[in-house]
């Protein structure tokens, strides 16, 4: 059985901007008598845009899938660039929803997305310390060399098409200079010192980009829907979530990535070292494989600080969640296990 982006979650009420999204699809696929054939499916599993499935008949045209994905995202800026990045991607043939129709806020209604629905389930999906130990042969082998190869082919892609479009939006820039800015305000706002500190060096340390590709900046294993409908040997893979996708160096994808896959499991206590060695292990293979794959040379130096710059996005979310006492609303988040093996990093 294969699933979308994740499971239902009953617990939440129809969107508010329902009706409007409705009569806005009418118009664009010229599908006037467009309604939906059951009620919206709620998707948990992210945790800043809030998902639906949408079931149609009368879809009319052809032109609108019988069945979609509503992604409702609380930042309108963030959103309608997430949307061009994902909707370039996909022009170039890179495995990623294709995006039917995307929104800015307006008049108290989030932004939305409207793209295809994919089939299969995480990479991770269900996966725990003992069911991890057991399943050590594909993960040392088959999830990190799926990560490279995937990271491998968006960087592929040509950047200037999508760079062209995310130059014409507002309030917007391709590469990560205004990223670094906002992490020095961030700090700077919450009064964190050690992460002001950090921050303030890596503005100031940050290598030129020798190469510019497209880069996801999310990519880790509950970001790749894995489908073996067609192929158990061969399976499809789609990519998911592009809120902080860039154009800048390949490290940048490559140090999140190696981030996440190197930070041990949880397990039972016993079983730690082994699942830690195991993640050591995932990680520089995955780095390996993409260095196989890649024509772009990836620096000692270069990847460090990009490891540095990913950390410092972890690290400035938490504290300020804790700032705003908001912490305990972002319970569960994975940024908080990730926590005790980044935070070093500021004594550095």
């Amino acid at each position: 059985m294969t699933v979308s982006i994740a499971d239902e979650n009953p617990g939440i009420t129809t969107p508010v901007e329902l009706a409007h999204i409705l009569t806005v699809l009418r118009t664009r696929f010229d599908a006037p008598n467009l309604e939906l054939a059951l009620p919206p499916s709620s998707l948990k599993g992210g945790f800043w845009a809030e998902m639906w499935t949408l079931d149609f008949i009368n879809s009319s045209t052809g032109n609108l899938p019988n069945r979609v994905v509503l992604r409702l995202a609380p930042n309108s800026d963030l959103a309608i660039r997430e949307a061009t990045v994902q909707a370039g991607v996909a022009d170039q043939g890179y495995p990623t929803p294709r995006i039917h129709f995307a929104e800015a806020a307006a008049a108290g209604r989030r932004a939305w997305t409207v793209m295809d629905f994919a089939t299969g389930h995480p990479f991770l999906a269900g996966l725990n310390g003992i069911t991890a130990l057991k399943s050590l042969p594909r993960l040392l082998t088959a999830m990190p060399d799926t990560l490279a190869r995937m990271a491998y082919e968006l960087h592929q892609l040509d950047p200037e098409p999508i760079e062209t479009q995310l130059d014409r939006l507002p309030n917007t820039s391709a590469g990560i200079d205004s990223l670094l800015a906002n992490y020095v305000a961030t700090a700077q706002a919450i009064a964190a010192r050690r992460l002001t500190a950090f921050v303030e060096r890596l503005a100031a340390t940050r290598p030129p980009d020798t190469v510019r590709v497209v880069c996801h900046g999310d990519l880790h294993p509950f970001n790749i829907l894995t489908d073996t409908a067609h192929s158990t040997n061969d399976p499809s893979h789609t990519v998911l979530d592009w809120t902080v996708a860039r154009i800048t160096h390949p490290a940048y994808d490559l140090a999140f990535t190696q981030i996440i896959l190197m930070t041990p499991l949880h397990a039972p206590r016993p079983l730690r070292p082994v699942v830690a060695a195991a993640a050591r292990r995932i990680g520089k293979r995955f780095l390996a494989t993409y260095c196989e794959l890649s024509p772009h040379t990836i620096d000692a130096d270069t990847l460090a600080w990009y490891h540095s710059l990913q950390a410092s996005r972890v690290l400035l979310d938490i504290a300020l969640w804790r700032a705003d006492g908001t912490a305990g609303d972002h319970a569960g988040h994975p940024w908080f296990a990730l926590e005790p093996t980044l935070a070093h990093l500021l004594a550095a």
